[in-house]
């Protein structure tokens, strides 16, 4: 229904404020704030109207506050004799209806004309209805040119995410690469922030790191984000964010919904999922002295033999002041017999049992690290095969996420048709990548777990006897497997390959390797690696 306006004679208008406005500082040619300004002048000497302010500002239309919008409007309500405004054509003035009250109530009360030069229209308090008509579709019109726009723009969004396309600046470790005339936009390593943000991951995985001293190491290692103005150190909110970013692993997280890119990763996805189970609670080190916590050798490796119970650690103190520490069964299922057992004697059948039998010269070492490597280019040609075959694999699915996508923008196929077949593309898509992770350099990986556990095994001895109770606590955790207290003896398995180490005498046929070892020694090299971390840890303390 068209706006009626009371009809009196207007009062005369001689003067005039100019408002020019762009969006964006890239604006189109014919638009930008210096050809509306010159436009707006050449049409007040047209008319006679004296020019008392002028506003150039850069701001949506349609969104935010509009500022100095507002701020001409109150000057103009300010001035004593009525003020035209000025503006090169309605869009540029507004593009929603929101501020139509605010300025029809300063028409009305004759304190403003508007003029829009492109449009040849003025509106005054006597307006007629076609008039105030026009004004009233130039708005409609610009709303709806944004409403067409912002489809257009989610509409290129979607499709650059689906390739794998990250949008908006990258997390701390990488770097944003402008776009150019040959080249496109991209996301790189940040070759100094990078290697930091994985030791903060690798740190906080072995869960004897906390939040706040990550912070500490961050502003140690001056880890900053490199859109920080004045380089202040990653604080607490955003290392927890960055943890919790699987960015870091190879997926984005667009609106809720995850889904791969194509940057480099920083981290495993199972190093992401090992500090995502620290965050939860699920799996921390145990406290140290500085927190009020002590820490036992055997500590939640133990369970009693006859109930299946937990068996714990307990210190005991003899009247001389010195210190014990025993172990016993905590009796869940009521009572059982299992008595007091020391530490002492424990640590003792291990080494009379395992580490003393692990004899292991320099030249036994080298024979083994070279059984490894032969063992290894035998297995290098299958290993080519199998990643041949999970390439053209990877090629087809890719093939046909191109089609689905096309079918969609085609309007073939609806919305949800198009996020169920990405889904079961992205679950097929990590299938592969994850079969590809564990054997495209399989030889390479195990090589090195193999020759790290070496050189851990081959000191054992001197290491429990050298270390504190956290540090013997990692080790029997990496060597021993389903332990057992029954009376005064532990019962236990040794986990590969130290079974192999005991009276070793010669390295022929030791490492034989199958495919299907491949989740064994992944766990292992993760806690080799874990071991390592934590020594490093209480070396520091």
């Amino acid at each position: 229904m068209a706006k009626v306006y009371r009809y009196a004679k207007a009062a005369p208008c001689t003067q005039a404020v100019i408002f020019a406005r762009v969006s964006t500082k890239e604006q189109e040619p014919g638009a930008s704030l210096d050809a509306q300004k010159a436009a707006m002048e050449d049409y007040c000497v047209k008319k006679g109207l004296k020019i008392v302010n002028k506003y150039r500002v850069i701001e949506s239309s349609t969104n935010g506050k509009r500022v100095v919008f507002h701020e001409m409007l109150d000057f103009v309500r300010k001035q004593k004799n009525k003020t035209a405004i000025v503006v090169h054509c309605i869009d540029r003035f507004q593009r929603r209806f929101n501020e139509c009250v605010e300025v029809e109530t300063l028409l009305l009360d004759d304190k403003i004309d508007i003029h829009f030069c492109k449009e040849d229209l003025i509106l005054t308090k006597n307006s007629s209805s076609a008039d105030i008509m026009r004004w009233d579709m130039g708005i409609l019109s610009g709303k709806m040119y944004v409403a067409n726009l912002r489809d257009n723009v989610n509409r290129g969004m979607e499709y650059k995410w689906s390739n794998g396309e990250y949008q908006t600046k990258s997390p701390v470790g990488y770097l944003n690469i402008p776009k150019t005339k040959t080249t496109p936009a991209n996301i790189i390593l940040d070759p100094e922030r990078a290697p930091l943000v994985k030791k903060m991951f690798e740190m906080y995985a072995t869960g004897c790191y906390s939040i706040k001293s990550l912070q500490q190491f961050a502003k140690e290692m001056n880890l900053c984000s490199i859109r920080s103005k004045n380089h202040k150190p990653l604080g607490r909110e955003t290392i927890w964010n960055t943890l919790k970013n699987p960015f870091y692993y190879g997926e984005m997280k667009i609106r809720g919904e995850i889904m791969p890119h194509k940057y480099e990763p920083i981290i495993s996805k199972a190093l992401f999922e090992q500090v995502q189970e620290v965050l939860s609670g699920k799996n921390t080190c145990v406290p140290t002295r500085e927190y009020g916590g002590i820490s036992f050798a055997f500590r939640k490796l133990i369970k009693c033999a006859e109930c299946g119970g937990t068996i714990s650690s307990e210190q005991h103190f003899k009247k001389s002041g010195r210190k014990y520490t025993y172990l016993r069964c905590t009796h869940p299922k009521g009572c059982c017999h299992q008595g007091l057992v020391s530490e002492l004697q424990l640590l003792k059948q291990l080494d009379d049992e395992v580490f003393s039998k692990i004899r292991l010269n320099a030249n036994i070492i080298d024979l083994l690290k070279k059984c490894v490597q032969k063992k290894m280019m035998e297995d290098s040609e299958a290993n080519a095969v199998m990643k041949r075959q999970i390439t053209n694999e990877l090629n087809q699915l890719e093939a046909r996420e191109q089609r689905v996508k096309d079918c969609f923008f085609n309007g073939d196929i609806t919305r949800d048709e198009w996020n169920e077949e990405k889904a079961n593309i992205a679950s097929k898509r990590e299938e592969l990548q994850h079969t590809a992770e564990k054997y495209a350099d399989i030889s390479r990986d195990i090589q090195y777990t193999v020759n790290e556990v070496l050189d851990i095994a081959a000191c054992a001895s001197e290491i429990m006897k050298k270390a504190n109770p956290e540090q013997q606590n990692n080790l029997l955790g990496l060597i021993l497997d389903e332990c057992y207290l029954d009376g005064e003896r532990l019962i236990y398995k040794l986990k590969k390959p130290f079974d192999m180490l005991i009276n070793l005498k010669n390295s022929d046929n030791w490492f034989e390797f199958d495919k299907s070892d491949v989740p064994e020694y992944e766990s292992l090299a993760n806690q080799v690696q874990m071991y390592k971390i934590k020594a490093e840890v209480n070396v520091a303390e």
